[in-house]
Parts: C-alpha cells; sequence; structure tokens
C-alpha cells in the first residue's frame, strides 16, 4: 500500500524552511501524486503568515507550478486557527473560498477573537499545566472549540487532534462524521497515539495521514502513520490518501 498525497506542508510564507517549489521537488521526488501547501493562518503569533492576502500569493505561485508540472497536482491550503469557543478561525469567508484544503487546528499562541476567548484558549491551557483543578475545563474548552468550527465551516481535515491542547477524541471524531471531515494522523510530530487513533475510529471516523513538512526532507515521510494504521488495523477506504499499490 501507498500513500498518494501529503495535505499538511508548511512554506517560508509561514514557519516553513522551504520554498514552495522546493516542497513539491520533494513531493515528486517521493512518487506523490498530490500536495496541499497549507501554511499557518494570521493569527498564530509565532507561525502565521503575514496577512490572509499571503493565501492569494501562494494561490498565484501554485497555478504557476501546476501549468509547469504534469506528473503532480499541488493544491492551495490552509492551517487556521481556531481563536474562539465558537470555532471562529482566522481566515474570512472570501480566502476560504480561495482554498482547494481547509485545515483546522488548536495551537497555543494565537491573537484570540476577544478577551474571554483568550482566557480560554490561551491563559488557562498554560494554568492547565500547573493546576490539575484547571485541567478538565481546559479539556472541555478546547473540545467545544474545535467541535463548534467542524460545525461551523467546511472544514476538510483536523489537524493533529490534541496536539498542545488536549481533547475529547470521542467527541472530535463524531464531528467529524457528521461533517465529512478527516481527522489527522500527523506523522511529523508521531501524533495522535494508537489508543486515540482507535478512539476515533470506532466513531467511523475517516483518516488522512500527513507529515505536517516545515523542509523538503520531511515531505511524504508518513512512516508514523503507516505504522499506526497497521497496528490499529485500519482498513484501506478509512484512510483517505492510503491505496493499494497499482490501484
Amino acid at each position: 500500500m501507498e500513500f498518494i498525497g501529503d495535505y499538511h506542508t508548511h512554506s517560508r510564507y509561514s514557519d516553513g524552511h522551504a520554498t514552495i517549489l522546493q516542497l513539491v521537488e520533494a513531493a515528486r521526488a517521493r512518487g506523490l501524486q498530490e500536495i496541499a501547501i497549507t501554511d499557518h493562518g494570521p493569527q498564530n503569533l509565532t507561525w502565521g503568515v503575514d496577512s490572509v492576502t499571503t493565501f492569494l500569493d501562494i494561490k498565484r505561485e501554485v497555478a504557476a507550478l501546476n501549468q509547469e508540472y504534469d506528473d503532480i497536482h499541488v493544491l492551495v491550503g490552509a492551517e487556521a486557527n481556531i481563536i474562539g469557543i465558537d470555532g471562529e478561525i482566522d481566515l474570512p469567508e472570501a480566502i476560504i473560498q480561495e482554498l482547494d484544503v481547509l485545515i483546522v487546528g488548536l495551537h497555543p499562541y494565537i491573537r484570540p477573537a476577544s478577551w474571554n476567548d483568550g482566557v480560554e484558549l490561551v491563559l488557562n491551557n498554560q494554568l492547565g499545566k500547573l493546576s490539575r483543578g484547571i485541567r478538565k475545563k481546559v479539556y472541555n474548552s478546547n473540545t467545544k472549540a474545535v467541535v463548534n468550527a467542524l460545525h461551523r465551516y467546511d472544514v476538510d481535515i483536523v489537524s493533529h487532534p490534541g496536539l498542545f491542547m488536549g481533547v475529547d477524541y470521542q467527541e472530535v471524531a463524531c464531528a467529524c462524521v457528521q461533517n465529512n471531515t478527516a481527522f489527522e494522523i500527523n506523522a511529523g510530530h508521531q501524533f495522535p497515539s494508537l489508543g486515540a487513533v482507535l478512539t476515533a475510529a470506532d466513531e467511523g471516523v475517516d483518516f488522512i495521514v500527513n507529515s505536517d513538512a516545515h523542509y523538503p526532507a520531511s515531505v511524504g515521510e508518513l512512516d508514523y502513520g503507516r505504522s499506526v494504521i497497521a497496528q490499529a488495523r485500519l482498513p484501506v477506504e478509512r484512510v483517505i490518501n492510503f491505496r493499494e499499490k497499482g490501484g
């Protein structure tokens, strides 16, 4: 079995260490059929693009590459930050409509939508590392934010669920099923664990394995996902970028 594409990668437009061309060349060298360039949304304090309009620049660059290469399809995407408990993300609808792939996820250092969101999603997550008493509340708030985002937007992939900020895997997986969203197995972070994948799988969710590459060498490096899929005994049809060889 083989992976046909890598749908979570970062370029120099956000916190990656490669040009889009370098990422595409790496994907071609791996024999991938598709790659998505999914830089961070602008409200990520340390990793985000300069402006939402940066995604339009990326789209123009990708269009030129798709004209040049006929052995790979390059997709324009974004890894949007969830910035509110109500599920708000840091991309306007006009930009979302320009994307081929919308990923959403929680990240610890963001510009929140409001003061209250800052307390719930930023401050409390930091305090939760120190206080067991606040940890359950944080867990519930994180889960609510992700679930609301999946219901609010047409999300293709939820990125690394539970990484950095814990969530209820069962609830997130249920929301994914209800909204036809793929649950990511992130090979770059080797996350989530087999146990979390099994919990999500019990809800009937479909998975996608991505590299979260920030360097060309990491593009298509999906061995962790392959291992977890095998251990979980997931059927091929439950992993949307996995195919039988020659299939």
